[in-house]
């Protein structure tokens, strides 16, 4: 492949990427906000990626998955002739093991193949049952590792508490290191961390986020 054709793919990944969202979340529980509630909150954050033109990436995270896919396949039953299935690439995690590999490690390779098909990560919830005891999900943060790795723009929705309240807690020690130049980002980032918060404001504050990132 030539130096063109090289710059030419690098650029048509780019422009993919930034059209691609990956979302990240797990929930036993959800904190403040009722089952209901976040599920709810969930599809009409989901649906309205959608309509907004952006590919939704998903790996089926516990309590939140679920909801992710209603919400995105409802803006395209909707409108079909607008919006396409193929915006929403899904990529459940294996439940048995597979050759020489544990499920650890074959969860591990999913999200490394997964993560790096989209250019911006949203974070939320965080939490598992560990022998009958709540503790935050350490697969949320290895998700969050890995999008800084390969350069996506997170967005930790902070407000929903648990993991993601310790990555926005991260990220505001130095906004900088994940946002470089786009130092409009931050504050918003600070808002949907905020208690409090209607759900529907947040909803409208992450796609603001999106496309205001789409247009750069």
């Amino acid at each position: 492949m030539d130096e063109d054709s090289t710059i030419k793919k690098r650029e048509i990944e780019h422009r993919y990427r930034k059209h691609t969202v990956f979302i990240s979340g797990s929930a036993e529980e959800y904190g403040s906000w009722n089952r209901f509630e976040a599920q709810e909150f969930i599809h009409k954050l989901s649906k309205e990626i959608i309509k907004a033109r952006f590919t939704i990436v998903n790996g089926f995270g516990w309590g939140v998955g679920s909801a992710v896919i209603n919400g995105a396949l409802e803006a395209i039953v909707e409108n079909p002739k607008k919006y396409s299935d193929e915006q929403l690439i899904l990529r459940p995690f294996p439940q048995f093991k597979t050759g020489d590999k544990n499920l650890f490690e074959l969860w591990q390779d999913y999200r490394e193949r997964m993560i790096p098909l989209a250019g911006i990560g949203i974070f939320m919830f965080g939490n598992k049952l560990k022998e009958g005891v709540l503790i935050n999900a350490d697969g949320v943060r290895k998700e969050f590792d890995i999008a800084i790795r390969h350069g996506l723009v997170p967005i930790p929705i902070g407000a929903s508490g648990y993991e993601t309240k310790l990555i926005f807690d991260d990220i505001s020690s130095d906004p900088a290191k994940y946002y470089g130049p786009n130092k409009w980002i931050f504050p918003l980032i600070e808002e949907i961390s905020r208690d409090g918060l209607r759900m529907d404001n947040i909803v409208k504050k992450v796609i603001s986020i999106l496309k205001k990132l789409q247009e750069r």
